[in-house]
């Protein structure tokens, strides 16, 4: 399945990128469920397209010829990152009130967040929350931030997420931009890691409490779950793309469903992503 809809979606995105800068329509994969999308403009390779959800817009820039039509369409279209298909949504929803209740600032972290489709997303879908937006790569980060200016719920952080402090490497910069890998002994440029303990600790002391963690990092989720695993329990909800299909025998995975074995939390595959929810789902 994992194959067939990134291929689709890789057409799509190809699709898109030619047609909407063109004729000013643009092909999707589905009809989208909540969001509404409309073009703005064409200029430098780029096209500008306002994003909302009713209430919500924000405006985007969309990268011609690449992968940007692809993560666009996966956030904003196939609405990967909505909750509600979710048999426990009902729990998840009433814990988010209670947050927001008793003057606690729902964190959502997002790591591998790209071009910032879904850190705006998440604002969106979740108003009340504060987003911590952590991309690795240069001009995703730069996007990113011009996509995100504005926002005064979602930072910004160019860091890659690891298990601890120190530096990483982009893997081969000649990835396509939503296939940025981290690595230790990569032949790229170097770039700060940020531990998920420290992001919580800093935000705690803001007011926030742990809420959704959304992790899209291209296979580093090997090195990520293989220590300082604290902060597993503080999330209520974990949703996570697995990437053994795209490194084969590297078992990127295995640390990931080691950690969450050991724990007492429900494991739900929807499309791309396992969404783990802990057990109980209030307070850890």
């Amino acid at each position: 399945m994992i194959g067939y809809r990134t291929l689709r979606r890789k057409a799509a995105s190809l699709l898109n990128g030619y047609v909407m800068p063109r004729l000013g329509v643009k092909l999707v994969p589905v009809k989208p469920k909540t969001m509404r999308f409309r073009r703005l403009s064409t200029a430098n390779g780029r096209a500008r397209v306002e994003v909302g959800n009713g209430g919500q817009r924000a405006e985007v820039e969309v990268r011609e010829g690449g992968s940007d039509w692809m993560t666009f369409d996966q956030v904003f279209i196939d609405e990967d990152y909505d909750l509600r298909p979710l048999a426990r949504f009902s729990e998840v929803r009433g814990h988010y009130q209670q947050l927001v209740s008793a003057k606690r600032t729902p964190l959502i972290v997002d790591l591998g967040a790209n071009a910032g489709y879904s850190a705006l997303y998440f604002q969106m879908t979740w108003p009340e929350s504060r987003v911590v937006a952590v991309e690795p790569e240069a001009e995703n980060f730069e996007l990113l931030v011009g996509n995100v200016r504005g926002n005064e719920n979602i930072d910004t952080l160019h860091a890659a997420a690891a298990s601890k402090a120190g530096k990483l490497r982009i893997a081969d910069s000649r990835s396509p931009k939503n296939a940025v890998r981290t690595a230790a002994d990569g032949t790229g440029p170097e770039v700060d890691t940020v531990t998920m303990d420290r992001l919580v600790e800093r935000y705690r002391a803001q007011g926030c409490e742990p809420f959704f963690a959304k992790l899209d990092i291209e296979g580093a989720e090997g090195e990520l779950f293989s220590a300082n695993l604290g902060w597993i329990d503080q999330f209520p909800v974990i949703a996570i793309e697995l990437h053994d299909w795209l490194y084969p025998g590297e078992g990127t995975s295995r640390n990931f469903l080691k950690a969450m074995a050991e724990r007492d939390r429900d494991f739900v595959y929807l499309d791309e992503n396992v969404f783990s929810i802990r057990n109980p789902l209030g307070p850890a």
